[in-house]
């Protein structure tokens, strides 16, 4: 017990220490020395990384990381928002630009890094409120020598900024996990198998994990600073049980322990996806996002290459398009002219991944999009991306790749999900113009351990107000029918 007690101590310890190490260090000596000729030479206190929150850009497109300081704590703001410096970086670090006072930092965000430039900086939207000023954004463009000052003196932006919203959560520490989503799998105690997937920004961690024995989804959610991630499980809106998590030589250790403190278990995690991300904006301000796992080790190489081309492809299709009918749009304007006060601003485009199986040779990704294109509304919904590796070569998984072609799977498969469409109320199941012959021919699924999940967008089982729909059909279910030869064989038994 002893033994323990002094191992948990030193994890502690060593946690604490990394959880305060500057996640830019060079930033972090930059700003320290600027303040510390500001603020009186040598015997100025230095600021901790856990005093202000950091974002790097490249604002004046040279090619190199420049970066915003939100400066946190009353010492560096009041009523009326918050001090934010803006430094330029170089081949010799990062040296001073310019400083704004009276930046808010309540969401939807307070700093806007907007597509538009200025004397070759891009513009900044800054949202002021409090202080007696009403909540407003307001643009701050550069001058050739810095941005202004205050905020709160400028007139406010008609519209909303478009470009990417900053420094909205967390601190300038170094984060255990990297922004984006990472997917693991791992071992509870001594043989207990488990898969978990998380999604960290500036801090903050969310996600869920599952036990390979039965594939249902426990949310998570908690902290991520210097080596050590901390989650917590819930239940029925409770913290039932906690997880901590250290990142040491490339490898994940660390402890589940029950709220009641009645069971504790030790952690062993690897690492098996990470995230990819692609950007694009274009002429009137359209935008176009993706991102995508990637898989490390031997299910790397073997699948990445499928799985990016797919994720890109669609990438590239979006952004052909939306620059067509921006150019299209140029173009007649000049005959036109009130064509040209149209604007693609509001377009957007953005897909994301979740890994919802991982195995060496097999995996399951839930892609979901969204799409603005004008109206009333945007679009979206959720696409596969399945992946089977048999005799050295990756095969996408078809519906009709699962089940054995001589049971009647097509009756089962669709009796079984008009039946829990129908319990969710999906509006033309219900009222009998989708059909069972017609959820059968859904190509639209992942797949877990806890069965095969099927995916239907609005306008497919229901209309728009009713939303998407998933339908889970448990291997339970699914066993009678399933291929034993076949891509989902390992759940058959």
């Amino acid at each position: 017990m002893r033994g323990n007690f002094i191992f948990f101590m030193l994890l502690s310890v060593v946690s604490v220490k990394a959880a305060m190490l500057p996640e830019h260090p060079e930033l972090h000596a930059a700003l320290n020395g600027y303040l510390q000729v500001r603020d009186g030479g040598a015997d100025s206190k230095a600021v901790a990384a856990t005093s202000y929150r950091s974002h790097m850009a490249d604002l004046n497109g040279d090619g190199r990381q420049d970066a915003l300081v939100l400066m946190l704590g009353r010492a560096w703001g009041g009523t009326g928002g918050q001090t934010m410096f803006i430094f330029k970086g170089g081949t010799e670090g990062f040296q001073f630009v310019s400083r704004m006072t009276c930046v808010s930092l309540p969401m939807p965000g307070s700093v806007c890094v907007t597509n538009e430039r200025s004397e070759g900086w891009r513009d900044l939207a800054i949202r002021v409120s409090g202080g007696g000023a009403k909540a407003k954004f307001v643009r701050m463009c550069f001058d050739g020598q810095r941005y202004p000052l205050n905020p709160t003196v400028l007139a406010p932006m008609e519209n909303w900024p478009h470009g990417e919203f900053v420094l909205t959560s967390g601190d300038a520490t170094a984060k255990a996990l990297k922004a984006g989503r990472t997917h693991f799998t791992g071992l509870l105690g001594r043989s207990t198998r488990f898969q978990m997937g998380l999604k960290h920004q500036m801090g903050k961690v969310t996600g869920a994990y599952f036990y390979d024995k039965y594939g249902t989804p426990i949310p998570l959610e908690g902290e991520a600073s210097g080596s050590a991630v901390s989650l917590r499980e819930v239940s029925g809106g409770k913290v039932v049980a906690t997880i901590s998590l250290s990142h040491e030589d490339n490898r994940w250790i660390g402890a589940w322990k029950s709220t009641d403190g009645r069971k504790a278990f030790p952690l062993r995690l690897q690492l098996v996806a990470t995230e990819l991300k692609r950007h694009q904006t274009g002429r009137q301000g359209w935008n176009v996002r993706t991102a995508f796992p990637q898989f490390t080790g031997i299910a790397g190489g073997r699948f990445n290459a499928v799985v990016a081309a797919g994720f890109i492809r669609r990438f590239q299709e979006s952004c052909d398009e939306f620059e067509k009918n921006s150019a299209e749009l140029a173009r007649d304007s000049k005959d036109t002219p009130q064509l040209a006060e149209l604007s693609f601003g509001n377009w957007a485009c953005d897909d994301s991944a979740v890994v919802c199986f991982f195995a060496p040779d097999l995996i399951s990704i839930r892609g979901s999009t969204y799409e603005y294109t004008g109206g009333a509304h945007g679009n979206y919904g959720d696409f596969p991306m399945n992946y089977w590796w048999r005799n050295g070569t990756v095969t996408r998984v078809k519906v009709t790749d699962i089940f054995d072609a001589a049971k009647p799977w097509r009756t089962l498969l669709g009796r079984h999900l008009r039946r829990e469409l129908i319990r969710k109320e999906a509006h033309y199941v219900v009222e009998g113009s989708v059909k069972e012959a017609d959820l059968a021919k859904c190509e639209n699924f992942t797949f877990s351990p806890a069965g095969a999940e099927f995916h239907f967008p609005p306008y497919e089982v229901g209309p728009y107000a009713q939303g998407a729909f998933r339908v889970t059909v448990p291997f339970k279910v699914l066993q009678p029918i399933l291929r034993r030869d076949g891509p989902l064989a390992r759940w058959s038994k």
